[in-house]
């Protein structure tokens, strides 16, 4: 009977601790390599979600995707932010679209920060809040890092449901102008990362955001009842 309980005691714990990581469609958003930070590159092509599935009895493998997909057979230790590698592998695909001297990069280091370890290797992961979503950050045991953000499930996947928007201009300086909106809906701008910029409401069909305070980059008005759109700040 103690047996019993204390394996169905580890179950319930497991199960506690995997719940948002089976339940949540990753997107990849930031790859932190020896304190060097760099989000994810703009493709010609959208990337699929990165997502935990079942394997057996008590494992589960990983796929982190972005252009090329990077599976890991993995196991969890039962109340630990920390799961163990098995075994790992990549797809060889050569992305030859627009940005391509980024995007190349960008994802050999998707497939090295699981490939180039052993197996056995342990790697701690991290759930938090982000903006609207929630942001994954999984670990390597050298301090190196891949974000993965759920918010931008909408700006990845075609959502024939969701109106569009003018935006313009994109590239934008000192301000966005948005029209064909209705009144009174959320505004909302984030990074890659997912952190919420700013945030204001539509108070007509056409609304300016001012931009020039914002660094330099990439960033996501979220108009709601609208598809999310993808602008540059220069």
């Amino acid at each position: 009977m103690k047996k019993a309980f204390v394996l169905l005691l580890t179950s319930g714990l497991l199960a506690a601790q995997t719940s948002d990581l089976l339940s949540t469609n990753w997107y990849i958003s930031k790859i932190v390599v020896n304190g060097q930070s760099t989000n994810s590159p703009v493709m010609d092509t959208s990337f699929s979600a990165s997502t935990f599935n079942t394997a057996g009895t008590n494992g589960y493998v990983f796929t982190s995707r972005y252009y090329n997909s990077s599976p890991v057979s993995l196991e969890f230790i039962p109340n630990n932010n920390v799961f163990i590698k098995a075994g790992s592998g990549c797809t060889l695909w050569y992305y030859n679209g627009g940005n391509a001297i980024n995007v190349n990069p960008y994802d050999q280091k998707n497939c090295d920060f699981y490939v180039n370890t052993p197996s056995n290797t342990q790697y701690n992961y991290q759930i938090t809040n982000s903006g609207s979503g929630k942001t994954l950050i999984i670990t390597d045991p050298s301090g190196n890092q891949i974000h993965y953000n759920s918010f931008f499930l909408n700006t990845h996947e075609t959502n024939e449901s969701k109106k569009l928007f003018k935006a313009y201009p994109n590239p934008a300086k000192e301000s966005l102008t948005i029209e064909n909106i209705d009144k009174n809906l959320s505004i909302k701008v984030y990074d890659l990362s997912g952190k919420l910029i700013l945030e204001t409401k539509s108070n007509d069909q056409k609304v300016k955001i001012e931009t020039i305070s914002l660094q330099k980059g990439q960033y996501i008005v979220a108009v709601e009842n609208y598809a999310p759109y993808k602008f540059t700040k220069e």
